[in-house]
């Protein structure tokens, strides 16, 4: 599985070369905090993000992104693809795989891990997702196999709401559900998230800020963390 995700976009990016123009984009964030559903991954600290996209006409995409995070190399990797449509002008979807990797999962981190004894605990993982965005609302599904630290099982379901204010401001909502196999692995229990956006657009450059938070109790967010708890993220972006 660890070429999976870039195997599958190689392959879709050679349909997408004969299905039409390929366009290439990019994007660079700073921010306060890295929150992957409503977990910090840097340690509560500042983060330094981008990535590059691949379009094509057909809707066939292939992206690569990256972040620092507080484990495993403290570097993460997505490698995507995937194939975007639309079924009229209310409703469009989204189908692909993402790889999550971290180049040195091989250094088991994880308490509960016994890498002598079993391999397949390991940080990297792969997920299958979908989505609908219908009118101003999303709502997605991710599914893994074998999700974060060889916990099995996983599915992430999601629900968001983005609504355009004045001054080219916007505000988004957006809860999420966690349900995992083995939470002992995992480090904590299934759990849901929640965030509120509030962003605003100036000559080009995004600058957001998000109120992220779970339902993750501090005693069982990975041994006693506070890496669970709510927090408000600042963030810088801009496309390329």
């Amino acid at each position: 599985m660890k070429r999976l995700a870039l195997l599958t976009g190689i392959s879709l990016l050679l349909v997408a070369g004969q299905a039409g123009a390929v366009e290439t984009s990019g994007n660079v964030s700073i921010a306060t905090d890295y929150a992957f559903r409503g977990i910090s991954q840097t340690n509560e600290n500042a983060t330094i993000q981008g990535g590059i996209d691949l379009v094509a006409d057909s809707g066939l995409y292939l992206g690569i992104w990256a972040s620092n995070v507080n484990f495993d190399g403290s570097i993460e990797l997505n490698f995507y693809a995937g194939y975007a449509g639309s079924f009229n002008e209310m409703v469009n979807y989204d189908l692909g795989i993402l790889r999550y990797e971290y180049p040195d999962d091989e250094q088991v981190s994880a308490p509960l891990c016994d890498s002598a004894i079993d391999k397949r605990c390991e940080s990297s993982f792969t997920e299958l997702y979908g989505s609908l965005d219908i009118s101003d609302f999303t709502i997605g599904l991710n599914y893994s196999s074998d999700y974060f630290y060889g916990s099995n099982k996983a599915i992430y379901v999601y629900m968001g709401y983005a609504l355009g204010l004045p001054g080219d401001y916007g505000l988004e909502f957006h809860v999420g559900s966690q349900s995992i196999d083995r939470n002992d692995r995992f480090g904590g229990p299934d759990y849901n998230d929640y965030s509120i956006a509030l962003s605003k657009s100036l000559d080009e450059v995004d600058f957001t800020v998000t109120w992220h938070d779970t339902d993750i109790s501090k005693e069982e967010c990975f041994g006693g963390s506070t890496l669970c708890e709510a927090r408000v993220v600042f963030a810088v972006s801009k496309s390329l």
